[in-house]
């Protein structure tokens, strides 16, 4: 899997998964002082706030669309209960308090306990939570285990699930939370709509410290607004990426999201020189996205109608067991002209 692959140079395991109900401490640091516990008894129909509707919101964006449940009924209902448990929030001056909401804002938390008909919000400074009790932890070592034996709609079902108990509380979460759902964007990036990707590295990204999980991080927000063809939101964080990388590193990305993007403006000569760049540069293990680029440079060289050059470039990305990508509709009306000129060679050398 891709972003894993960064993260953890190849090799995925659940020893990183804490044990059921493990404390999570959140790294920053906690100031000590008299704990005011602004708390209100609100009825269910004053939580219909503006934040609040524009979190769910984001969470939609975020959402998996499954046409069916992955885990059987009755193990989800088992794990969903599960998950629903309150999370309790330990407080610096030692009390607890468990949660069956909890929102976050700026530097306000309120965590809200049921209460008749109605519930008690509790409201905090963040820099008060010394951590958090979550239950369910060891589902985290149930995904990777469905992860490692291919079973990635459970996996996705799951990790759905657990993001979707702690994503209010992220920010207050430990890095390693973060680094976890990991395992969440890569397969949001192999499924049907990984635009879906977008929302989730949004949340995830602040809290991630390691320099290969935030650069897989990018790459996944590039490459889902280049895939939607929102060209003008990946243009900029195009230009960031070639600034940032270089052309011998493991992914191409950039070079093929920049040639492609020069293509459709007919600069066939600059989408030429940087598609060449990752290829020229390239190892016998090909970087990530090196086909798209020889299709830019195929293209290109049709593009300046130097035939034989496209030919002679497909030859080599057929040596190098690459196959043409055929999800960018820029390369399509190229990868029609290359079949023709390469029908045409084959008549010829039939004659």
């Amino acid at each position: 899997m891709r972003l894993m692959n960064y993260f953890l140079g190849g090799t995925s395991s659940a020893s990183s998964a804490e044990p059921v109900g493990a404390m999570l401490v959140k790294t920053a640091p906690v100031t000590s002082s008299l704990s005011v516990d602004n708390t209100e008894l609100v009825p269910p129909r004053k939580l219909n706030t503006r934040s609040f509707q524009l979190y769910l919101a984001i969470l939609i964006l975020a959402l998996p669309t499954f046409t069916t449940a992955a885990i059987p009924p009755d193990e989800l209902a088992l794990i969903d209960a599960e998950l629903h448990q309150p999370i309790a929030v330990h407080l610096s001056n030692g009390r607890t308090i468990p949660g069956h909401s909890i929102d976050v804002s700026g530097n306000q938390i309120q965590v809200a306990t049921s209460e008749g008909a109605g519930e008690i919000i509790h409201t905090f400074n963040v820099n008060e939570i010394l951590n958090f009790t979550i239950p369910g932890e060891s589902y985290k070592t149930l995904a990777v285990e469905w992860i490692n034996a291919g079973e990635s709609d459970n996996a996705m079902e799951l990790l759905q699930l657990l993001y979707l108990q702690r994503v209010k509380i992220m920010p207050l979460l430990p890095a390693t939370e973060s680094h976890f759902f990991i395992y969440y964007v890569d397969l949001i990036l192999e499924s049907d709509n990984p635009a879906r990707a977008i929302a989730v590295t949004g949340i995830l990204k602040p809290q991630i410290s390691h320099p290969a999980a935030l650069r897989a991080l990018e790459d996944a927000v590039l490459d889902s607004y280049n895939s939607l063809q929102l060209y003008d939101q990946a243009r900029p964080l195009t230009q960031a990426w070639l600034a940032a990388r270089d052309p011998y590193g493991d992914s191409a990305l950039g070079y093929y999201t920049r040639s492609a993007d020069q293509l459709r403006s007919e600069d066939f000569a600059g989408a030429l020189d940087t598609a060449l760049q990752p290829i020229v540069f390239s190892t016998p293990n090909p970087p990530d996205k090196l086909a798209h680029c020889y299709a830019a440079a195929i293209s290109s060289a049709l593009g300046l109608r130097d035939q034989d050059y496209a030919l002679i470039l497909y030859a080599e990305m057929l040596a190098r067991s690459l196959t043409w990508p055929d999800t960018d509709p820029t390369f399509e009306s190229y990868f029609k002209q290359l079949n023709e000129h390469l029908e045409k060679r084959n008549l010829n050398a039939e004659n």
